[in-house]
């Protein structure tokens, strides 16, 4: 059958049929960059990089954007404490979180990462024609609120009882996140506090016929409908994001961008994905089960980094997971098993093209993954076709055609799973390629000492140097 996806909105399984068959639009909730970003947020990533992987496996044109949140509460609050200037620390945190994406495969799947404040004029457009249609207000507290009165769907996306959404029934919220229970008109454009230091931007507002300079910055939820609009138009086949965004942030995203431009639906599609567990329990610091890819990393090396993919993206999305350093290692041997399958097949192939040995496990592969993203079993299609040519290798009967047919899934697994089976399906990055060069030079220069050192850098990222009289051999651990 063709792609199906659980849709949030409907809560059903739908047949995937994109609003323009020629261009896919897939918008995800990226992070607030005000610290390292931990492993249940990764998982969110890992699961939108998988789905975007298999659109255009399927054949499908994408335009994919992630945004980063680089203003907001916690923001303001941890800059000031820090002693930075708003712009210098989002850039740190956000210079981090895409490193953390290049070494995790990420990055070339994303058209665009927009940063929110470059889009604050945009906002200011959305806001005032709020205000124009009485979607919107301005309040006594210098900040312009949200009427979800005057948005009759408002509440679908989640499912909540109409008659518990009166407007203000519990107060104007102005903060960026609040309780899932709270119900109340909420902010679009926060009226500046003392406390916003040196944040903030002076737009005017039209309101009741008069221009009003209104101190202030965006709030959370104006920034992804108008960063989401300003890429990929006004309606958008898929949003994805973590459970917990689905309200009030992605509810609130809804009735702001239908009352704005007047479409419906903003989004066809809503994927949700569930909380990523650690050792059985919700992350808490306080449970000493919080962990952030860097902490990974310090324990592994970077090379860990497709094991983590592995993990985390063979569970389906709508299950939680339950990570554990146990798993992780497992995940690690059993990619390396894949790959010395996938090199000893690859030999046994002999440039053979391959045979109909792979045909009914691709097709398993294919209906799993059209099944909503059903990646368990996507990968047990996978497992199940090496085993049966590993038996058969073992006992002298492989043919090269069924070889050709096991690396040819396997390839196809390595594209959709971004597993770096093998050197071919990965790139060295800049400061890689970088440290590889500086290798080079100190091995030309007889710095034999430098030159162990950097072997070892490299190492340390699952990237093996091995020295011949033609210079350097790169290869992927």
């Amino acid at each position: 059958m063709p792609l199906h996806l659980h849709n949030s909105l409907t809560r059903r399984l739908e047949p995937f049929e994109p609003l323009d068959p020629h261009r896919v639009t897939v918008y995800a909730c990226g992070p607030t960059v005000y610290n390292h970003v931990h492993i249940g947020n990764w998982s969110l990533s890992l699961v939108s990089d998988v789905f975007v992987r298999w659109l255009r496996e399927s054949g499908y044109t994408v335009v994919y954007v992630q945004n980063i949140t680089d203003v907001e509460d916690k923001i303001i609050r941890d800059a000031q404490a820090a002693g930075e200037d708003r712009a210098t620390f989002t850039k740190h945190w956000a210079d981090k979180y895409l490193k953390g994406m290049d070494a995790l495969g990420n990055t070339a799947q994303v058209d665009h990462f927009p940063r929110a404040t470059d889009y604050v004029h945009g906002m200011v457009a959305m806001i005032q024609t709020l205000l124009d249609s009485g979607h919107a207000y301005y309040a006594d507290d210098g900040s312009i609120y949200f009427r979800i009165a005057s948005f009759p769907t408002y509440g679908e996306l989640a499912n909540l009882d109409r008659s518990m959404l009166k407007a203000g029934a519990s107060g104007r919220i102005k903060d960026d996140e609040y309780d899932k229970e709270a119900v109340g008109d909420f902010a679009l454009w926060k009226g500046y506090v003392e406390t916003d230091g040196e944040v903030y931007w002076s737009p005017t507002f039209t309101i009741d016929g008069k221009g009003l300079l209104v101190k202030g910055r965006p709030g959370w939820h104006i920034e992804c409908s108008v960063m989401s609009t300003a890429l990929l138009g006004p309606s958008i086949d898929v949003h994805l994001g973590g459970e917990d965004l689905l309200f009030p942030h992605h509810q609130n995203e809804i009735a702001q961008s239908e009352a704005a431009l007047g479409k419906r639906p903003f989004v066809k599609y809503w994927l949700h994905h569930k909380h990523l567990l650690v050792n059985g329990a919700k992350m808490s610091k306080s449970k000493g089960n919080f962990f952030t890819l860097q902490d990974l990393f310090d324990r592994y090396g970077k090379k860990v980094a497709p094991a983590f993919r592995l993990l985390i993206t063979s569970g389906h999305y709508r299950k939680s997971l339950d990570f554990t350093f146990g798993g992780l290692e497992a995940a690690q041997k059993t990619l390396h098993n894949l790959g010395e399958a996938r090199e000893r097949f690859a030999k046994a192939a002999g440039g053979e093209e391959p045979s109909d040995f792979g045909a009914e496990a691709t097709a398993a592969f294919t209906a799993a993954m059209d099944d909503d993203l059903n990646s368990s079993e996507a990968l047990a299609a996978v497992h199940k076709l090496v085993s049966e040519a590993n038996r058969l290798n073992q006992d002298g009967a492989l043919a090269p055609g069924q070889a050709a047919a096991a690396v040819a899934l396997l390839d196809k697994a390595d594209r959709v799973f971004g597993l770096m089976l093998s050197a071919g399906t990965r790139e060295l990055t800049p400061a890689q390629q970088a440290t590889v060069d500086a290798r080079a030079k100190a091995r030309s220069d007889k710095d034999w000492a430098e030159a162990d050192r950097l072997r070892d850098v490299l190492a340390a990222e699952g990237i093996l140097v091995k020295d011949s009289k033609d210079g350097q051999a790169i290869s992927f651990a």
